[in-house]
């Protein structure tokens, strides 16, 4: 992989109440915020990086709602000028502010909203009302500011797919194309955060199938009119056999070669998933040399405490979503 990815899970206060999600505010949790001094401390050594090594970076912020960190433009343009990419996922309730759309415009290369279907599916699954047009809205507006500006920032959207709005991603992605999104991005529907909606609103096999049957021709024709839809067949594949409940042992993913996850107590690990089986503090990057030193860590971590995740592993990087 040529560009190093940090996915940065910054917050895990969110502002909506998905129904799939464990961050919705209807779950009772606790929900902890990175620490502000940590993050401007890891962004400083992540640029230091940068300038000596010359490697490709994006940090991605996620949450939660990522946007409800109020210094996140401020940490996103220290990045970007350390030429360092910059990118969040977001619900997009947010971001008709006029301020907080121009700061992305100048320090983001890509901004992903989160939006499932059309009003009638979307708007339910996240129990918001008016969800689907305001993000619409904002999507616009994004568009119309990057024009207007010359801002080379990406719009891309992420959906859920699931059992009501499956038939209707192709459309979808044609509804999002004319609004001035970019690229589209897909997961299906897990059931770990969220069990007791999972079982009636999963992809059915037949489904996955003719996702896995449809989408290489529905790739090529949204490629010709510019329009990107990520997802390779390993990703489809994985996609198939979570549908029949079969697992996928992964042997080898060199753990943190070129993906670190972050989450909001400051542990960086291979994964999502392995945030407390193989943490390593962000505390202990403190120059260059200890980039090397913590994927040495993992590799050791991998080697000598097999992680249970690796038996079914859903990491979505493993499998090139965004291929």
């Amino acid at each position: 992989m040529s560009v190093r990815v940090i996915v940065w899970r910054i917050t895990q206060s969110c502002n909506m109440k998905c129904r799939f999600c464990s961050y919705s505010t209807q779950v009772e949790r606790l929900r902890s915020d990175a620490d502000e001094r940590e993050i401007e401390r890891l962004c400083a050594v992540l640029g230091e990086y940068k300038r000596e090594t010359g490697e490709e970076m994006l940090v991605s912020w996620i949450g939660g709602e990522p946007f409800l960190q109020k210094n996140l433009i401020a940490f996103s343009k220290t990045l970007h000028n350390s030429g360092i990419d910059v990118a969040a996922t977001t619900n997009g309730l947010l971001l008709g502010d006029g301020n907080l759309r121009r700061g992305i415009c100048e320090n983001f290369s890509e901004i992903v909203f989160s939006l499932d279907s059309f009003r009638d599916c979307n708007d339910d699954v996240r129990q918001c009302p008016g969800h689907f047009d305001t993000v619409s809205e904002n999507i616009r507006g994004l568009d119309k500011l990057r024009r207007e500006t010359g801002s080379s920032l990406k719009i891309k959207v992420n959906t859920i797919l699931m059992r009501r709005n499956a038939s209707r991603f192709e459309e979808f992605c044609e509804y999002l194309r004319g609004i001035g999104v970019d690229e589209v991005t897909f997961n299906q529907l897990g059931g770990f955060d969220r069990p007791e909606f999972y079982g009636d609103n999963r992809l059915s096999e037949e489904q996955a199938k003719e996702l896995c049957e449809r989408l290489p021709e529905m790739q090529k024709r949204f490629s010709e009119k510019g329009f990107i839809v990520r997802g390779s067949s390993k990703y489809l594949e994985r996609i198939l056999k979570t549908a029949r409940g079969e697992s996928i042992s992964i042997v080898e993913c060199k753990p943190a070669e070129w993906f670190w996850f972050i989450n909001e107590n400051g542990f960086i690990s291979p994964c999502s998933y392995t945030s407390y089986e193989y943490k390593f503090d962000t505390k202990e990057i403190k120059s260059v040399g200890d980039f090397a030193r913590a994927e040495e860590f993992f590799r050791l971590c991998r080697k000598n405490s097999r992680s249970k995740w690796c038996d079914d592993c859903y990491c979505t990087q493993v499998y090139d979503k965004f291929e």
